[in-house]
C-alpha cells in the first residue's frame, strides 16, 4: 500500500495538481511526469524516473479505480473523454472543455454539455478525496491492461475471467445493476413513470437518499410512496411496461433542466439491458 498525505500542505499541493491532468492532451500529454508534481507523483506512486508510458499507466489505474466507485452509467464516457483515452486523436489535444464540447456536438451522450462538465467536476472532487487515503499497490496485471488500453486507445471494461468470454456490460454499468436505487412507487410497488410530453415516458431513480431528498425538496414532486430496488429490477420493470419507458438516474432538482440534466438510458438501452441481464 502507498500512504498519502492528510490534509497537509503536501496534500493540497497534490490536489491542485490534478488539474493538470485533464489539460491539454490529458494523459496522452508530452511531460505527463512533470504535470502530476512531486506531490501527487508520491501519493501515486509515480517514480521520478518513470518512464512516459509507464506514468500514464499508472494515471490511467488510479482514476480507474476512482472511476469504479460510480454508478452513473455515463460516467466512464464522461470521465474518459474529459482525460483524453479512447478520443479521436484529431480532437485530443483540444483540452477537456474542447473534448467534452465535441463530445456533446456529436451526440455521444444525450446530456448537456454543462450537465457532463459538472459530473466531471463531481468524480474530480472524488479523486482529490481519495488523496487523503491508501493508495492500493498496482500488479503485473493491472500494468498489463493498462498498457493494452493506452497502446490501443480503449477505454477500461470489465475483462474476461477464466477463459470465458467478456462480459458484454461494462463493469460501472454493471454496479447500477447491482446496486440499490430509490424511487416512487405505486400502491402496489411497481415504479411510477414521469410523462415527460415528446420525450416519452421515464421511470426517475436516485443513486443515494440524499439526491431524492434534494430533489423532492426542491421540486416539490408529490411522491407519496418510495421504495429501494436494484438499478436491474428498475430495468426489467421499464422493460416490461407497454409503452418504451427510459430509466433517468439522478435527475437534477432544478426546475426546467428536466431529461437533460439526469444520465438517461433511453428505451433502447433498456431493451438491451433486459436482454443481457
Amino acid at each position: 500500500m502507498v500512504a498519502s498525505a492528510k490534509e497537509t500542505k503536501t496534500s493540497r499541493r497534490a490536489k491542485d495538481r490534478l488539474h493538470h491532468v485533464h489539460a491539454r492532451a490529458g494523459i496522452q500529454q508530452d511531460g505527463l511526469r512533470r504535470a502530476l508534481g512531486p506531490e501527487l507523483r508520491a501519493i501515486w506512486g509515480v517514480a521520478d524516473d518513470a518512464e512516459p508510458g509507464r506514468v500514464r499507466e499508472i494515471v490511467l489505474l488510479r482514476l480507474n479505480r476512482v472511476l469504479e466507485r460510480f454508478a452513473d452509467p455515463l460516467m466512464p464516457e464522461i470521465v474518459w473523454t474529459a482525460y483524453n483515452l479512447g478520443v479521436d486523436p484529431v480532437n485530443g489535444g483540444a483540452g477537456m472543455v474542447g473534448r467534452i464540447r465535441t463530445m456533446v456536438g456529436r451526440g455521444r451522450v444525450a446530456v448537456s454539455e454543462r450537465t457532463c462538465t459538472r459530473r466531471f467536476y463531481d468524480f474530480l472532487g472524488t479523486v482529490k478525496n481519495s488523496l487523503d487515503g491508501f493508495q492500493e499497490d498496482l500488479t503485473g496485471e493491472d500494468f498489463r491492461l493498462a498498457s493494452r488500453w493506452i497502446s490501443g486507445n480503449v477505454r477500461p471494461e470489465r475483462e474476461e475471467t477464466d477463459g470465458g468470454l467478456r462480459d458484454p456490460v461494462p463493469s460501472v454499468m454493471r454496479m447500477f445493476l447491482d446496486g440499490t436505487v430509490w424511487g416512487p412507487s405505486d400502491e402496489a410497488g411497481a415504479p411510477v413513470p414521469a410523462r415527460l410530453g415528446a420525450h416519452g415516458d421515464w421511470l426517475c431513480v436516485f443513486t443515494d437518499e440524499r439526491l431524492l431528498a434534494e430533489y423532492r425538496a426542491l421540486t416539490g414532486a408529490g411522491w407519496a410512496r418510495i421504495r429501494p430496488r436494484t438499478g436491474r429490477e428498475v430495468v426489467l420493470a421499464a422493460a416490461r411496461r407497454e409503452v418504451a419507458t427510459g430509466v433517468l438516474v439522478n435527475p437534477r432538482p432544478s426546475r426546467g433542466t428536466g431529461i437533460h440534466a439526469a444520465l438517461p438510458l433511453s428505451p433502447d438501452s433498456i431493451a438491451r439491458l433486459a436482454v443481457r441481464r
